[in-house]
């Protein structure tokens, strides 16, 4: 002990100090965790961001077992899903289980929507099951499925049978109404982009604007089918999308396409469809990753029909694109969000202006991109409905990125991720949010 001139220790005589100073410091750390409290029970947090909204993902997952889950509002890093949907697969040997969901034996999950009017959720299954639906399937479930669930309605040809879905190797899917509920065309539409189900020769619609030139051999286009979801019926659907009709419910003119695609042919540009995406008017747009462009349809478009946008090819935005898959837009639909797996980036445009030609070809505004962003080959993306918070899953490192003050690109880092071992994510592809208040 350390002694001081009249034999009292230092320690001691500093122990008035330290233990007035101990009482300063515990009343600033007793209000410190009040107020952190406070905040807490208030639903904000001053030390770590949450989740903003309730956001579904599906995962491709491994060994041919998809899967999809929601993660509810307030959600943190390594945060488990609120709901999980997952086939149950057991190995040889064991205990025999009913895979209800057929997401087990299906080859991952593609790609998902959410119904802003009822909340089902539409998961795309690409590869389908061998022997029994060999070319994919879409499953749709109410929001809140958990578990082994069964669809209420599954999309799908069976094997040996006619082909009258139109689906082949289904990739993303969409709802007509993301935002306000309301059904611009009337109709409650599911929108299902299919990679390459058709082969086509010579252009028969309009001569000179589409893919195919007269007399040209045939080539491997994709289709987007389009369901009224009012006429799903519970169980195996196998009936023809809206049988290549306008959804206004004119009848269309002739067409000899292979499969009862709402939009296909030469003339619609479309080259290896993935991600597709509603505006609030019912514009439709569609990220084509053979073609390395975006086109965009007008409410209504069907058949043979030419896109009124036309980014990533022609004019100030041509060669945007490495590999681009999945489309967010905002709810006027000026504004477009497209990942790029190829760079690791999400590309940001400003779609209808730039008209060349018969299309417009946009005008990209900003790139978000770099490290601190830790995008990794970045796959699905949604906005909601306010336009503050963007979502984006990292298929290389199963993670879901929550990104705000992003308008202008950049590499700016997340607001949020969760990832960890406890949120499931297992090679994510497909990210969307209700839109309206989750039950």
């Amino acid at each position: 002990m350390i002694q001081g001139s009249d034999g009292i220790s230092l320690a001691h005589g500093a122990a008035p100090k330290l233990m007035g100073g101990a009482r300063r410091l515990s009343l600033v750390t007793a209000m410190f965790l009040i107020a952190a409290f406070v905040a807490w029970t208030a639903g904000t947090s001053y030390a770590r961001p949450t989740l903003a909204d309730s956001v579904v993902v599906s995962n491709f997952g491994t060994l041919f077992a998809g899967s999809f889950e929601t993660f509810a509002a307030g959600s943190v890093f390594n945060s488990s899903p609120e709901f999980l949907v997952i086939g149950c697969k057991k190995a040889t040997g064991a205990k025999s289980c009913t895979d209800n969901t057929l997401l087990g034996d299906g080859n991952g999950a593609a790609g998902d929507a959410q119904s802003s009017l009822t909340g089902d959720i539409a998961v795309a299954v690409p590869l389908g099951i061998a022997g029994v639906f060999p070319n994919g399937f879409v499953e749709t479930y109410p929001f809140g499925a958990n578990g082994n669930s069964s669809a209420t309605s599954i999309i799908v040809s069976p094997a040996g049978a006619p082909d009258l879905t139109g689906i082949s190797l289904g990739q993303g899917v969409a709802f007509e109404d993301p935002f306000d509920g309301v059904h611009t065309l009337g109709l409650d539409i599911l929108a299902v982009a299919n990679f390459t189900p058709l082969v086509v020769g010579p252009d028969l619609g309009i001569p000179g604007l589409g893919l195919c030139a007269p007399n040209a051999p045939g080539f491997s286009l994709g289709t987007i089918s389009e369901y009224d979801t009012t006429f799903l019926l519970p169980g195996i659907n196998d009936t023809p999308p809206v049988n290549n009709s306008p959804v206004t419910g004119l009848t269309p003119p002739a067409t000899t396409f292979s499969h009862n695609a709402t939009i296909g042919g030469c003339d619609t540009f479309l080259l290896g469809p993935v991600g597709v995406a509603f505006d609030d008017s019912g514009d439709l747009f569609v990220v084509n990753e053979t073609g390395k462009y975006v086109t965009v349809y007008a409410p209504g478009a069907h058949g043979n029909a030419i896109p009124i946008a036309f980014i990533g090819a022609i004019g100030p935005t041509a060669g945007a694109f490495v590999d681009p898959l999945f489309v967010a837009v905002s709810r006027d639909g000026n504004t477009m969000y497209v990942t790029d797996e190829g760079d690791n980036s999400i590309k940001i445009f400003d779609v209808f202006t730039n008209f060349e030609l018969f299309a417009f070809t946009g005008t990209q505004t900003g790139t978000i991109s770099g490290r601190f962003t830790k995008l990794k080959r970045p796959q699905g993306i949604a906005l909601d409905a306010s336009g503050e918070h963007l979502y984006v899953v990292n298929n290389n490192i199963n993670s879901l990125s929550m990104f705000e003050n992003f308008s202008g690109g950049g590499n700016i880092s997340p607001t949020l991720t969760i990832s960890g071992r406890q949120s499931k994510l297992n090679f994510p592809v497909g990210v969307t949010l209700p839109a309206f208040p989750a039950p």
